[in-house]
């Protein structure tokens, strides 16, 4: 019998009334329902997308959970599970009625599994809890406490960074380019490359597709749907998640409080202050990244159930496989992390009773191949990808002015270049960076606290867990990525460092006779902790300057900081415990819960600093800029072109400006803003460009067009328009539209004797292909 076995069953305290237990919740609700408003969503669109999440994704996914597998024996957990699988199972409906063209009949979907669930005998007992077995009221409030904090900082912080288009001055082009797949998975299954019209879209895109599907259903905007309304119930499911796998691996309810304390907490810094993005692992830049852990770390509690828990209902097996395969299809650093949870476990099973279950033969087969057939089918942006071991450091703050090495991502050897430079101070340098960098990833490193605790490396289950930490860790420090893609490793595997957290607070606690008091202690001493060693980090920050040997000094001061504060507590720890009894015991706990504090004092912190600095309240970057008659231009563009067509346009580069050779080609402004495909556009995330990373010194973002083919047409139809070329458009790309924008270059007054010119907005003609 594992240590998991012996561990309380859970809950047991009386239900409160219903309307009780429900209230809590109102706090989050009250406080999305504000912040969107304070972003001028409308209040007919929150509410058709709240009566669509819930009813069309969550519920039909709570009722295939409960067939499929159990109750978790209270709602909330089989809602967040629950949202998951609806959301599997919506994706199944997307990619069936878009193949067939009946995107618009997509509600039919979900509705069939309500009916389903009404109208059989033997399925409508799944819409009760058959076993309830309720969680207690202080992590229903914890719970929904951490809930208002996330989607009260996503709107009044990064909702209000990011305006609409065609709202803003600037755009993240991430978002753009996010919007013009949305558009793209409105129409096709599998998707075309919106950017370069005709060839398939390799990217790793089940979030849009996610985002697609509400789209279709509610038929809300693509721009409203990605900017204000999917995020939001993410953030919530994605509590709940972390928050029931936590409780799955310790037994312990609190134990999810904590996560969902942990997860929250820094993003009260965006009350302060706006930000580009909420504190990780969380992303509105990068839906994919929120999603797939979404997916990750649900199909980590049903792997768990199936592997370490007896005998389970087959399925579970469906749930676990299925919902896996949507996260590798939405992040490609999930499956990795899950097969290296699993492979270890067996492992350590295999090594412990000489022989290996099926079940886990099963499971690490079966998350391998769906990790490979993700890989050759939906995990694009892997092109120009290496292996340098440390290459992440590169980009750490602080590496080029303690080590003098320029290298960019994607280029240097197979290990750091400042380790084989044969430069002292280079390699202390680089050593300090990689310090610091450990420190910053603190919240990810914690769980490998699970190897200091013999029960638990008794128990199959944590090294399921350190399976999850060493393979996500892996990637970060060995994938050289162009874009550093590989963080995304590390951020996927915090929900597994959380849990292994939470599961040693909870054998720590255990020992203990007082433990709610021992509970107000540590988290007392964790929050002033947090503050010490903030402050420390604060005052020892200085910009790096003079010879090399005075830069590592001051690169190297806020690791120092950390040091010095350790070593002090380190030695008063045993004097104060000596000194008061209640802290005996509790240097452990105290010490992960401090690891959990400092991100949320030091993200408020940093808000408060840039509060006082008057930083901009909005995204208004003059390299992003968009001027407002080239988004009003392509939103006219959005009304009157068919869903369908193809446009030619020669907004590639940004900033707005006449083409020159190695300008950024993230331009998506007719392809995300107008949502149409285009002849050519923005190449920038393309797999052909990135492969190309370092190219004659320049980033893939920089380097010329895969397709200079269709650059050259696209210039000729627009500055030196002849009736071939137009031909030429019309008949092999089957390009109806022409998007001529004059900040990027001239348009020839003939254009308008041989196309119609339908519209013109300033700078931006629209012209139409009829002949």
């Amino acid at each position: 019998m594992t240590l998991v076995d012996l561990a309380p069953a859970g809950p047991t305290e009386r239900s409160a009334r219903p309307m009780t237990r429900l209230m809590p919740w109102l706090l989050p609700l009250v406080v999305a329902l504000a912040g969107l408003l304070s972003v001028d969503v409308p209040i007919t669109a929150i509410l058709r997308y709240a009566v669509y999440f819930s009813a069309g994704v969550a519920l039909p996914g709570v009722l295939l959970l409960r067939a499929l597998w159990r109750s978790t024996g209270n709602w909330a957990e089989d809602l967040g599970l629950g949202a998951v699988v609806g959301i599997t199972y919506q994706l199944l409906g997307w990619a069936l009625f878009t193949v067939a063209g009946w995107q618009q009949a997509l509600v039919v979907w979900p509705a069939l599994v309500l009916a389903l669930f009404a109208a059989v005998p033997r399925l409508r007992r799944h819409w009760r809890i058959a076993e309830p077995r309720p969680l207690p009221m202080a992590w229903t409030w914890g719970l929904a406490a951490a809930a208002a904090v996330m989607v009260g900082g996503a709107t009044f912080g990064v909702y209000a960074y990011h305006p609409m288009p065609p709202a803003g001055t600037a755009y993240y082009p991430d978002l753009l380019f996010h919007l013009s797949m949305v558009n793209e998975l409105t129409r096709s299954a599998p998707p075309q490359l919106p950017q370069v019209a005709g060839l398939q879209l390799d990217y790793h895109w089940f979030a849009n597709a996610d985002m697609a599907a509400a789209v279709d259903i509610t038929r809300l905007s693509p721009i409203l749907v990605l900017y204000r309304l999917w995020l939001l119930p993410m953030l919530v499911v994605g509590l709940l998640v972390f928050a029931t796998f936590a409780r799955t691996v310790s037994r312990a309810w609190w134990t999810g409080v904590l996560v969902a304390v942990a997860v929250a907490a820094p993003q009260l810094a965006l009350f302060v202050d706006n930000g580009v993005d909420l504190a990780p692992p969380f992303s509105l830049v990068s839906p994919s990244q929120t999603f797939g852990m979404l997916a990750g770390t649900a199909a980590a509690v049903f792997l768990v159930e199936l592997l370490f828990r007896g005998r389970q209902p087959k399925g579970l097996w469906v749930l676990a496989l299925s919902v896996a395969v949507v996260g590798g299809g939405s992040k490609p650093t999930i499956l990795p992390i899950l097969v290296g949870a699993v492979g270890l476990s067996a492992l350590f099973v295999l090594i412990r009773d000489r022989k290996l279950p099926a079940r886990f033969i099963a499971a690490g087969a079966l998350l391998v191949a769906a990790a490979v057939g993700t890989l050759l089918t939906v995990a694009g942006s892997t092109s120009g990808s290496g292996l340098q071991l440390l290459a992440i450091v590169k980009l750490q703050g602080g590496y080029r002015a303690a080590t003098g090495d320029a290298t960019p991502a994607g280029g240097g050897g197979l290990l750091l270049p400042a380790l084989t430079s044969g430069r002292f101070l280079s390699v202390v340098g680089a050593l300090v960076v990689f310090a610091l960098m450990l420190v910053a990833q603190a919240v990810a490193l914690a769980g490998y606290g699970l190897l200091g605790r013999r029960e638990v490396r008794r128990d199959p289950l944590g090294w399921f867990l350190l399976g999850g930490l060493v393979a996500g860790w892996a990637g970060f420090l060995l994938v050289d990525h162009p874009s550093a893609s590989e963080s995304y490793f590390v951020r996927s595997v915090v929900p597994m460092s959380l849990a292994a957290t939470g599961w040693l607070a909870a054998l720590w606690f255990k020992q203990l006779q007082d433990r709610r008091r021992a509970a107000i202690v540590v988290g007392v001493l964790a929050a002033g902790l947090g503050l010490v060693y903030t402050a420390a980090l604060t005052a020892a920050k200085v910009t790096p300057r003079g010879d090399q040997l005075d830069r590592v000094v001051l690169v190297a001061r806020p690791l120092v900081a950390v040091l010095a504060v350790t070593v002090v507590l380190t030695m008063l720890w045993p004097l104060a415990a000596k000194r008061w009894s209640q802290l005996a015991g509790l240097g452990g706990v105290v010490a992960l819960a401090t690891i959990l504090a400092v991100p949320a004092a030091s993200t408020f912190a940093l808000g408060v600093r840039a509060t006082a600095s008057h930083q901009s309240k909005s995204f208004t970057s003059p390299h992003w800029r968009v001027h407002p008659d080239e988004a009003a231009a392509a939103l006219w563009l959005a009304r009157n072109s068919r869903p369908n067509d193809v446009v030619a346009s020669n907004t590639w580069c940004r900033p707005a400006g006449p083409e020159r050779p190695g300008c950024d080609t993230r331009g998506y402004l007719v392809s995300g803003i107008a949502g149409r495909r285009t002849l050519i556009e923005g190449w920038a995330y393309t797999q052909q460009a990135m492969s190309r990373q370092g190219v004659n010194g320049r980033r893939y973002t920089n380097q010329p067009s895969p397709w200079p083919d269709r650059v050259q047409l696209t210039n000729e139809a627009i500055d030196s328009p002849t009736p071939e070329v137009l031909r030429r458009l019309r008949e092999q790309y089957s390009v109806r539209w022409l998007y001529a924008d004059l900040y990027d270059g001239p348009v020839s007054p003939r254009l308008a004797q041989l196309a119609h010119l339908r519209h013109r907005e300033q700078h931006v003609h629209i012209y139409e292909l009829t002949r």
